[in-house]
């Protein structure tokens, strides 16, 4: 049996070509759609990725809105001619036209949305004789970040492109660092040893983001025979007792559990009591659950207040272990 194989012409989107004149007309009537309808927006994916990084060819558009804003930026398709579907109301509506695949994007992986900072900090790009809007460099390598898996590789090479080719703001980068904190350290040690410039500072911030001050001095080489402490300990904390609330003085309050979600999530990056990235929050019926990592007992509980303070009416259930992290003694033998 002979395996069936995919016409070359399909995954074309460069000009010059029948499939790439009908990618730019589609691209173009999307966007024109939108911003007819003064619908904010910005493009992620290979367009962007083609406009801030390295060029690349791409088969579909990724436009990224506001979770508001999807219902109108569909409609806004709609009259244009686009074939429409409400794909997934957690985070994706798709357009077609002249066969070509038109995504609007609400929610991307990692809880990440098309916010009031994101807005104001994309940019226009050219792109096949166009004037186009990415978001700005610095969010795309964290959606690129968060989004790469097995499956999609070319999100991580996209990343590095990205940090080889545009200016970056590197303070607001490790701002929104917190969507995808350890992805990007990993990120921005592979850029170095692929002879990416990145400052050492700002992997040096990052790591103390994520791991604390008390791991290592502002001394701290990182070579191996620079560190002095004992091995790494792991001390899982006392099994909580969910906090009790009135939930009914709260319950006509309740906004949808995405924004709850990202709401929490937010606060808990910015509280200086937290500066936690990595938790996991979810939302069951009335009780919302925080799992994750502490590096104290005192960070644990001030989780469980900055939870409470910006989610008054569900009950909280801290499952929140607390782990101390500490450098190997002596010299590692990797031989």
């Amino acid at each position: 049996m002979q395996t069936a194989k995919a016409d070359p012409s399909l995954l074309q989107s460069a000009r010059n070509t029948e499939v790439g004149e009908r990618f730019n007309r589609t691209l173009f009537a999307a966007l024109d759609s939108l911003e007819e309808r003064k619908i904010g927006y910005a493009l992620i994916g290979g367009v962007a990725s083609s406009g801030l990084g390295r060029p690349r060819s791409t088969h579909d558009i990724d436009i990224f809105v506001r979770p508001e804003d999807a219902g109108a930026a569909l409609e806004a398709l709609e009259k244009k001619g686009f074939r429409t579907e409400k794909t997934d109301f957690n985070w994706l509506f798709k357009g077609f036209r002249e066969e070509i695949l038109v995504d609007i994007i609400f929610r991307s992986r990692g809880d990440i949305y098309f916010d009031t900072e994101m807005h104001q900090r994309a940019r226009p790009v050219e792109y096949h004789g166009r004037e186009v809007r990415t978001v700005s460099p610095e969010d795309l390598i964290i959606i690129k970040c968060a989004v790469h898996d097995e499956i999609g590789p070319h999100h991580w090479h996209d990343a590095l492109a990205i940090l080889s080719h545009a200016t970056l703001d590197w303070d607001y980068l490790l701002k929104r660092a917190r969507r995808a904190p350890r992805r990007l350290l990993a990120l921005l040690f592979y850029a170095q040893s692929n002879d990416i410039w990145v400052p050492n500072k700002i992997i040096f911030e990052l790591f103390k983001t994520i791991f604390g001050d008390s791991t290592f001095s502002s001394s701290t080489s990182f070579g191996p025979t620079s560190i002095s402490s004992k091995d790494t300990q792991v001390k899982a904390a006392p099994e909580p007792q969910p906090a009790r609330i009135n939930t009914e003085q709260h319950a006509s309050r309740k906004q949808p559990t995405t924004y709850v979600v990202g709401k929490v999530k937010d606060a808990l990056t910015q509280d200086a009591r937290t500066g936690q990235q990595d938790l996991k929050i979810m939302v069951e019926g009335n009780h919302l659950l925080i799992r994750g990592e502490a590096q104290t007992e005192e960070q644990r509980r001030a989780i469980e207040e900055v939870v409470h303070e910006n989610a008054p009416q569900y009950e909280i259930d801290n499952k929140v272990t607390i782990s101390k992290l500490s450098a190997p003694e002596g010299e590692e033998d990797v031989a």
